[in-house]
């Protein structure tokens, strides 16, 4: 039998979300509210009321130009596009007992807005109509446009905001004002916002949007024709074809695909398109019409191939995989994200209009295909290309390796590091770079301003693709597109570029490839990696780099990438004066050895809940830099000659443009040297490990690379936890709970030597023993007084931990796109790598459905219910399960339990019921719980 799993709006989730306050929700649904009439939205406004979308305040009133939160955005787009899957994600700033802590995870799941890049999410923070414009073009998936440059203060913008405005504007869901202007960084009033998603909603033709899933192998779709699916689109199982669709919302194609195959045959996908599921054996999108594919997967290689007459906007690449794209079909441009662990193996076979790399320390092949436009960003450093391909245009912003027998038509060098097997026919020097800069090919340095023959004019590049994460244009290296940007431009008197870079600087650009992305590019000449979005000084801009608030849907925000658009060279005349900084300091080793030669600091900056990033070249163990006030982290160093990283917690402030310290003299720690290795001696040849520093309680996450069984920490006093492991060879992610300090830069123990225990592996079913295909099972150490928690993935209902000798717990479970842990009570020992009971089987009990009502008649609307039941070996096992709009499912086996106490959200209500899950028991509605 087919299963389709159609998740619609239930009140299980969102009748929490009634009314849009700070404060945890409204008490009456208005009707007629008295601000309202004459308002230029009162038609609106009205028919929200109506449909229960929305409600006025309990005084009567509505507050329509009163500005509306990001937690209460969420809450009405969720309700009123009818989000309703969950997916679980922690940020520091939110409670699972705050109002809007579902909407959160339903905003996560649909993909349309996410946290910060320090952890938190800023409920409370106002949303600017920039802001609501990526949101709302998120929501439609809409093509990129240029037309904001009709506005005459969005000049400035981001363009992670400016290519969403033009979208908006292009549909007509939002407009300018009547002085020609947009109001880019002004707050969004719960009027506009309920015209604005009103309007959206006719765009998408529909009042509601929820899941549909398919969970068994087969074909989905008429054989001819086409069907229209106006809901987001979950597969979930192997050898699954969709035929003959347009789906409105989004794709997921899950982890419960496994290793296997899926098929995708004349679909259009509006939405994002996710791939978390598939394994060498290929996702294939034929005939497809795709806008933003992200591929994603924990472990393991994805295989996409793109035939037929396939067209796909972006693909995001964050996880290892090969992309084939055959004859006919067509990928705009391929981001190779800074999300991609080290050493990943990526292939690229076909032909590939833009190819971008963010990510570090990787290898890239083109065995075979083309390339128009091949670029490097400057933070994409320590990366190897095994070119077997043809490559129109290589941009090379940062230390690279290129081999293997390809062609290069043209090569322009911009960083040094640069290293090249075969020369290509031609060589090309960024302006900016300094004259003494050598590129190595074939063995032999040689000038990187020499060309190895007249430059020659290249193709021009391909447009901005719609759903480009970072809206990054790949400059050509024709010598005749570079804009005139002025050589002596310093981030803090121009941060952007000068605006002779008009549609006349790029004539040979095809009509779509506007010049859109050139205005705010910085010049590259820059020596400080400034943001682009920096401030101006209109009084309507905050004073600060301007933040990625709705990064797109990716693990990890992708910085926005400075095309590397060069200056003119200086014409003769005098000297120019060397650039000032406000911010300068030197970088020395506690152990005294030689200090980076040439390297790259990175800073951070730490404004409203956002993490800023910066960074600064670093010569003879000196930088300068040119930084606005406000409170700054030096997070991590490299060294551009060996490539190596070293984590760093240092802090300082710049207050009336002066560093607080007045000078910055960082001192790397000592050098702490340790090894790793498995039980049976076996040492990890290549992988990382990820440490916490726990005392003081400062949440710092370091991380180092093993290479042959051995590592390296920089770290200053304190205590910490080596949390987990990646091995890159076998791509197992191993949780460990391995703690030590450092006091006077010395460690306790006085050698860190750290065994993974044997590996112990187990199944996990459910009620009714079909295997769990994916999640998280969370364990903890219970004969110990510390809290030893550790984690494993579960794969098509299979698992493995590494644990010392010990008595455990499985205490929760974590399926995938569900908000919180189903409580487990699973208990076992480990000695000498054995377990007992063994085989390790868990099994997840049945799931009954309960209701929480108070007597008088409110809604328990959300909180937490906790019952326990006695063993007979005098232990006592719990369970808890979230509430929400008064319901909850508790997975439970048999047995008596009892309820002592509910929490509500915020307080504990004491609370004594008692029920039994009986043998055989069917009733799913057991628990039907009155509260006094």
């Amino acid at each position: 039998m087919v299963i389709k799993k159609i998740l619609s709006k239930k009140a299980i989730v969102f009748m929490l979300i009634v009314c849009l306050t700070s404060l945890p929700l409204g008490t009456v649904f208005a009707s007629k509210v008295s601000d309202i009439q004459g308002s230029w939205a009162e038609a609106q406004i009205s028919k929200w009321i109506e449909k229960g979308l929305i409600s006025g305040y309990p005084d009567g009133g509505f507050k329509p130009d009163h500005s509306i939160t990001r937690a209460e955005l969420v809450a009405l787009i969720n309700k009123s596009f009818g989000f309703v899957e969950l997916e679980e994600r922690s940020f520091k700033d939110v409670k699972a007992s705050d109002w809007y802590y579902s909407s959160l995870l339903a905003a996560n799941a649909a993909g349309y807005i996410q946290g910060y890049s320090d952890g938190s999410f800023g409920p409370n923070k106002k949303v600017t109509r920039q802001e609501f414009a990526v949101i709302v073009s998120k929501l439609l998936a809409l093509p990129s446009s240029d037309s904001a440059n009709k506005f005459s203060d969005t000049s400035t913008s981001p363009l992670w905001s400016k290519v969403a405005i033009g979208s908006v504007y292009d549909k007509g869901i939002m407009s300018g004002y009547s002085d020609n202007t947009f109001h880019p960084e002004s707050f969004t009033t719960r009027a506009e916002a309920v015209v604005i998603l009103d309007r959206s909603l006719t765009i998408k033709g529909e009042s509601s949007f929820g899941t549909l899933s398919y969970d068994i192998a087969g074909t989905y779709g008429p054989a001819t024709g086409e069907e229209k699916v106006s809901q987001n689109v979950i597969i979930n199982s192997s050898d699954v074809t969709l035929q003959n669709m347009t789906i409105l919302g989004n794709l997921l194609l899950a982890e419960g695909i496994a290793e296997g195959e899926v098929f995708l045959k004349n679909v259009t996908v509006n939405g994002v398109t996710t791939v978390s599921g598939g394994g060498a054996h290929s996702v294939h999108f034929e005939n497809a019409r795709l806008t933003s594919v992200i591929i994603d997967k924990k472990t393991g290689i994805i295989r996409i191939v793109v035939e037929g007459s396939t067209v796909i906007s972006d693909i995001q690449v964050q996880s290892p995989a090969t992309i084939q794209s055959s004859s006919g079909a067509t990928i705009h441009t391929v981001t190779l994200s800074k999300a991609l662990p080290k050493d990943s193996q990526m292939s690229l076979l076909g032909s590939f209009k833009n190819v971008i790399v963010l990510a570090q320390n990787i290898n890239i092949g083109l065995p075979q295909g083309s390339v128009q436009n091949f670029s490097f960003n400057k933070d994409a450093s320590g990366n190897k290309l095994n070119n077997g391909a043809s490559i129109l245009s290589l941009i090379m912003n940062a230390s690279t390796n290129v081999v293997g027998n390809g062609t290069i038509d043209q090569a322009v060098i911009n960083a040094s590091g640069i290293t090249m097997e075969h020369a290509p026919r031609n060589l090309e020097a960024g302006k900016d770079v300094p004259s003494n800069v050598n590129v190595n090919i074939g063995g032999v340095n040689r000038p990187a301003a020499t060309p190895t023959q007249a430059p020659a004019v290249t193709t021009p590049i391909s447009p901005v693709s719609p759903g480009t994460s970072d809206g990054t244009v790949t400059p050509t290296a024709t010598p005749a597109a570079t804009p005139t940007a002025t050589p002596t431009a310093t981030p803090a008197a121009t941060p952007t570029a000068t605006p002779v870079a008009t549609p006349t600087a790029t004539p040979t650009a095809t009509p779509t490839a506007t010049p859109a992305a050139t205005p705010t590019a910085t010049p590259a000449a820059t020596p400080t990696a400034t943001p682009t979005a920096a401030p101006t000084e209109t009084p309507t801009v905050t004073p600060s780099a301007t933040p990625d608030v709705t990064p797109l849907p990716t693990l990890s925000p992708i910085p926005t990438m400075v095309p590397t658009f060069t200056p003119e060279p200086t014409p003769p005349g005098p000297t120019p004066q060397p650039e000032q900084y406000n911010v300068n300091g030197t970088i020395i080793r506690a152990d005294g050895k030689e200090i980076f030669k040439e390297g790259i600091l990175y800073i951070s900056k730490v404004q409203d809940n956002m993490t800023i990033g910066y960074e600064t070249k670093l010569v003879d163990g000196k930088f300068s830099i040119n930084l606005y006030d406000g409170d700054y982290q030096i997070t991590k160093v490299s060294d551009l000659n060996s490539s190596d990283f070293i984590s760093l917690f240092y802090t300082f402030k710049v207050s009336n443009e002066k560093p607080i310290p007045s000078s910055l003299d960082i001192v790397i720690p000592e050098r702490h040297e340790g090894t790793i290795k498995y039980q049976d001696g076996t040492s990890i040849s290549n992988g990382s490990l990820l440490i916490l520093r726990i005392e003081p309680n400062l949440s710092v996450g370091f991380s180092a690379p093993i290479k042959d069984g051995k590592f390296t920490l920089y770290l200053p006093d304190g205590d910490y936890l080596i949390k987990n492991q990646n091995n890159y060879a076998t791509e197992e992610q191993i949780s460990l709970y391995y703690t030590f300090k450092i006091v006077n830069g010395l460690t306790e123990p006085s050698q860190i030597d750290i065994v993974i225990p044997s590996k112990i592996k187990g199944t996990i079913v459910n009620s009714e023993g079909v295997a769990v295909p994916s999640g998280t099972l969370m364990v903890h150490r219970t004969d110990t007084p510390e809290l030893n928690i550790y984690y494993a993935q579960i794969y098509g209902g299979n698992y493995s931990l590494f644990l010392p000798d010990g008595s455990y717990q499985a205490d929760g479970f974590y399926p995938v796109n569900m908000s919180s842990r189903i409580s487990i009570d699973n208990r076992f020992t480990v000695n000498n790598g054995k377990t007992t009971p063994s085989p390790l089987a868990i099994t997840i009990p049945k799931g009954y459905n309960g209701t929480i009502k108070n007597a008088d008649g409110r809604i328990f609307r959300y909180g937490s219910i906790t019952v326990y039941k006695n063993n007979e070996d005098g232990s006592q096992s719990f369970y808890t399960a979230p509430i929400f709009s008064g319901e909850f499912k508790l997975f439970l086996p048999e047995g008596t339990y009892q309820v002592n106490s509910l929490f509500n959200g915020e307080d504990q209500i004491p609370f004594n019921y008692t029920f039994t899950i009986a043998e055989g028991q069917s009733d799913p509605n057991l628990l039907n719980i009155l509260v006094p």
